[in-house]
């Protein structure tokens, strides 16, 4: 579909045709320093920024196809998940393409790579769990327009520690070693997860209060790209600063392994391309930091039910004084990785805590230089790491398992 002159859109917009040019009215006005980014970027600004208006094609005809024929097709694509579409003669179109679209194997995937990178990121352990939610997760949340579905549902508002507990667990499947590969979690979450975010997508365009004018499409390319950089990008850079080490190879490897997941996830190829080397990788995470709006009331809502969840996490777990000493340092490091301005933005505390990434790196840092002289410690490293993450989700999880499943 091409873009309008405009700003307004069917409803049921999903995809872009590139070949033709976007007026500058064409664009949500969450695109910010649009003159500066194209001086600076040229071309790829207004082509990522198009992207604003791109959904998932594929994942949202099979949600609709569900959405027509009820229990009957929830089970045919639960046993093509399951055995593939040769064990579905009866799959429909919808059915088919979505499935033919993940089992493609790009040509850049290297599984003995991305086994690499799962090995080093798991550890990180429970300390990569909390860089991804004072880092990572905040870092998103102060674009206005990125969390407006997560304030439509008001699923993170309402359910702060399951929901965030439910991302850790998709995180955790889809970085174990082989885990996205067919018939393991961190592949079946991950199409899954295409599928509710395609759910999402229609209920907030349907709601009748979605301005795409100012939004973009809910959950669209764009933003979708921007978790992978959190999931990545990020986390690496603060694993970084708390004194892990990563090799370069290993920081290609986790780039790798978060490409492919995006690939599963329904992520465009054009933008999964930035994930193809570090330097691109930043490149684009630069323009997406430049042409992002800042924060609203939603943004500093959805900061602050987050700042709670790790004290409320400790609870139960240790004596009430070390779960508080848990959520002081937590927001403190949720400081130190934003920086002033954002953490000023959002409202994270300004307190002496912001400087405890320091006694954590001195903590880390001495473990990390045995472990890469000492035989087998990374390997143990990876072992020890990824049984605490596990071993905590289950804790907090109480047994209830994320289904992953559209209603």
């Amino acid at each position: 579909m091409s873009p309008q002159g405009t700003r307004s859109w069917p409803r049921d917009a999903t995809s872009l045709r590139f070949g033709e040019p976007m007026t500058d009215t064409a664009f949500p006005s969450r695109y910010e320093n649009r003159e500066e980014a194209r001086r600076r970027f040229g071309d790829d600004a207004d082509r990522y920024a198009g992207f604003y208006l791109v959904g998932d094609p594929l994942a949202d005809a099979l949600v609709r196809w569900i959405e027509r024929h009820g229990e009957s097709a929830k089970a045919q694509f639960e046993r093509t998940l399951r055995d593939g579409t040769s064990a579905v003669p009866e799959a429909s179109p919808e059915l088919r393409g979505f499935f033919e679209r993940a089992d493609a194997l790009p040509a850049w995937v290297d599984f003995d790579q991305i086994r690499t990178g799962a090995l080093a990121y798991q550890r990180f352990g429970i300390l990569g769990m909390i860089v991804l939610s004072a880092w990572s997760l905040i870092n998103g949340y102060h674009s206005s327009a990125a969390v407006k579905p997560l304030a439509f549902t008001g699923e993170l508002r309402h359910r702060p520690q399951r929901r965030l507990a439910e991302t850790a667990r998709f995180v955790s499947e889809a970085t174990q070693v082989d885990g996205l590969r067919s018939g393991r979690p961190g592949r079946d979450i991950s199409l899954r997860v295409s599928l509710i975010h395609s759910h999402v997508r229609r209920a907030c365009l349907d709601s009748g209060r979605w301005r795409t004018d100012l939004w973009g499409l809910p959950i669209n390319q764009a933003d979708m790209f921007g978790t992978l950089l959190e999931f990545s990008l990020l986390m690496m850079d603060g694993a970084q600063r708390l004194g892990f080490f990563l090799t370069p190879e290993e920081r290609e490897a986790i780039l790798a392994m978060w490409r492919y997941c995006g690939h599963l996830s329904g992520v465009d190829p054009w933008l999964l391309e930035a994930l193809s080397s570090e330097a691109k990788t930043r490149r684009l995470a630069d323009l997406l930091r430049l042409v992002q709006p800042g924060p609203d009331e939603d943004s500093r809502a959805l900061t602050e039910q987050l700042l709670q969840v790790p004290g409320q996490n400790a609870k139960g777990k240790a004596p009430p004084v070390l779960a508080l000493a848990v959520s002081r340092i937590h927001n403190g490091l949720a400081r130190a990785f934003n920086g002033a301005e954002i953490a000023d933005d959002l409202g994270i505390p300004d307190d002496l805590w912001q400087y405890s990434v320091y006694p954590i790196r001195a903590a880390v840092a001495p473990f990390e230089w045995l472990r890469r002289r000492v035989p087998g410690a990374s390997q143990l490293a990876s072992e020890v790491g990824n049984r605490a993450v596990r071993g905590d989700l289950r804790r907090i999880l109480r047994g209830e398992e994320p289904s992953f499943t559209i209603s």
